[in-house]
């Protein structure tokens, strides 16, 4: 909950000033899009290198990188994997891990990684375009009660 916080403090701080409202929007759907991605260890980084390369606010990519976090990630992967098995119109069974090293345990997971990706990247783009909406109307209305306070 900790991160959660600072991820949190870190918006509204983007939010303080003034601010572009397309960079928050656009920063906040990219975070939004890498954590859906399986590519657990990378949502920060990856986030935060597309906000800087498109000119995004790198706080709202960061606060977004959060969307989707420890505690709800299995929860997100196991549907978004089911939603590519059916789309893909595959049913792949569940892994037997009795005497599995490491190397068979990479075997196994080669099956699962078209479906989990396919799910996860449709799903991302989905949050990412609604988290985008979202944070734009709500950026507006930031600064259009800003600018009324000030008349």
């Amino acid at each position: 909950m900790a991160k959660f916080r600072k991820a949190q403090e870190k918006l509204q701080g983007t939010l303080q000033g003034d601010f572009d409202k397309h960079a928050v929007a656009g920063g906040f759907a990219v975070g939004v899009f890498f954590s859906f991605t399986p590519l657990v260890t990378l949502h920060m980084l990856l986030a935060i290198l597309v906000a800087v390369l498109f000119r995004f606010s790198k706080g709202a990519a960061m606060a977004g990188a959060w969307v989707n976090n420890p505690y709800t990630m299995p929860f997100v992967f196991y549907g978004c994997f089911r939603l590519g098995e059916w789309i893909l119109g595959v049913h792949i069974p569940p892994p037997n891990f009795e005497g599995m090293t490491v190397t068979t345990l990479l075997q196994a997971a080669v099956p699962y990684a078209a479906p989990l990706f396919l799910g996860t990247t449709l799903v991302g783009i989905l949050a990412s375009a609604l988290a985008y909406l979202v944070v734009y109307r709500v950026a507006d209305r930031i600064q259009s009660a800003r600018r009324n306070r000030q008349k």
